[in-house]
């Protein structure tokens, strides 16, 4: 709440206060956000290594600390504290999800798909994960592919007019074979029919 400077404030003088030990890492966490918010990451990363210091084991603290790495420019590092995070938390989306985006600055895009992939196996309804894939194949220059998986994260939103956009967009690309297109066309024939059948639901009523 309120401006960055006050959140920085109000932690610091928490921390002044000596607070017990069983709350100096929450305090130096909310301290760290608050010096990322006040565009300070050095700081906020002294913050996060004295919470390693402390030998806090929490997926937060793991993506506190390669957000505070992304923010300093350094996307590899952030890409090797999520991945080394990635086994210990597995069901942890957040880490998963700054993981793909870690990946995708670093300009390691095949690593972001391979990932991406396998994730979706588990996580076929997560529509977040299709739109970071759908980032991936752009990336690598993938058209068909990457409006294929921006379809699929808009029609897990429900948003099925423009899933069918994707699609036609997909058809229109230009860089897919034969087996590719004909999943782009019975996919998209699924998404009219379900248009359709939604519009004839609304006339019915």
């Amino acid at each position: 709440a309120g401006t960055p400077r006050d959140a920085v404030a109000e932690f610091e003088s928490r921390l002044a206060e000596r607070s017990p030990a069983s709350a100096e890492a929450a305090v130096r966490y909310g301290l760290a956000q608050a010096y990322l918010r006040d565009g300070r990451p050095v700081a906020a990363q002294r913050e996060v290594d004295e919470l390693r210091r402390l030998k806090v084991v929490s997926p937060m603290v793991e993506t506190l600390d390669a957000e505070v790495r992304l923010k300093q420019g350094d996307a590899a590092a952030a890409a090797a504290i999520l991945r080394a995070a990635q086994p210990r938390f597995p069901q942890e989306r957040a880490l998963a999800y700054g993981l793909m985006e870690s990946l995708l600055e670093a300009r390691l895009p095949n690593d972001a798909l391979k990932f991406a992939e396998d994730d979706l196996l588990s996580y076929p309804s997560d529509a977040k994960m299709h739109s970071l894939q759908a980032k991936t194949y752009a990336m690598l220059g993938r058209r068909l592919q990457q409006h294929r998986a921006q379809a699929e994260a808009y029609a897990l939103l429900g948003q099925l007019a423009a899933a069918a956009e994707q699609l036609e967009l997909a058809q229109k690309s230009g860089d897919g074979n034969f087996y590719e297109y004909s999943q782009v066309d019975s996919r998209l024939r699924e998404i009219r029919k379900q248009l359709a059948d939604e519009a004839q639901q609304r006339k019915s009523k």
